[in-house]
């Protein structure tokens, strides 16, 4: 009983870890196109760097304004 729990709690903290990762990825590849820049490639390092990416993206030049 007590190990059925303690997956369902494990499974319950992956699930939240994984909606937040593809709500990063979302938020990063928006804004980035946002700005004139390529959300493909902003996106893939999301992947691996969620926080520093969507961080450094909202630091970047506005590119859509000439």
């Amino acid at each position: 009983m007590v190990g059925m729990i303690v997956a369902s709690l494990a499974f319950f903290w992956w699930l939240i870890f994984f909606v937040f990762w593809v709500v990063f990825i979302y938020v990063t590849i928006t804004i980035a196109r946002g700005k004139g820049h390529s959300g493909l490639l902003w996106g893939i390092l999301a992947c691996f760097f969620p926080l520093i990416t969507i961080i450094i993206v909202l630091l970047l030049p506005d590119r859509s304004r000439g």
